[in-house]
């Protein structure tokens, strides 16, 4: 009963991984997301193809994505940054109306 906006350029990327993203070294999975999800999901136009791959890639090595309280959100990832975690607010979760992502450019 939700959607998500997500900042692209918020996340943590590994260094390297937009070069090898569009050296077309990606997993499977990426291209099986990128289509399952499609009518999901609303790109700004900005958002640059190897961007969109890295934030489509499913390789994952635990809980990555946490939703919190707005009001808490800042403060939880400085926490999670304080012990060296890669933590960042990425977004924000919205009301319904639309696709259930929407991916921006905005700052």
């Amino acid at each position: 009963g939700a959607s998500a906006r997500i900042r692209a350029s918020a996340p943590k990327l590994l260094p390297g991984a937009l070069r090898l993203a569009a050296a077309g070294c990606v997993p499977g999975g990426t291209t099986r997301n990128r289509d399952a999800y499609a009518s999901q999901v609303r790109w700004d136009e900005a958002v640059p193809d190897d961007l969109r791959t890295l934030l489509l890639d499913p390789q994952t090595s635990g809980g990555l994505l946490a939703a919190v309280p707005a009001h808490e959100a800042s403060s939880a990832s400085a926490a999670l940054a304080a012990v060296g975690y890669a933590a960042a607010v990425i977004g924000e979760v919205i009301e319904p109306g639309g696709p259930a992502v929407v991916v921006e450019v905005a700052p």
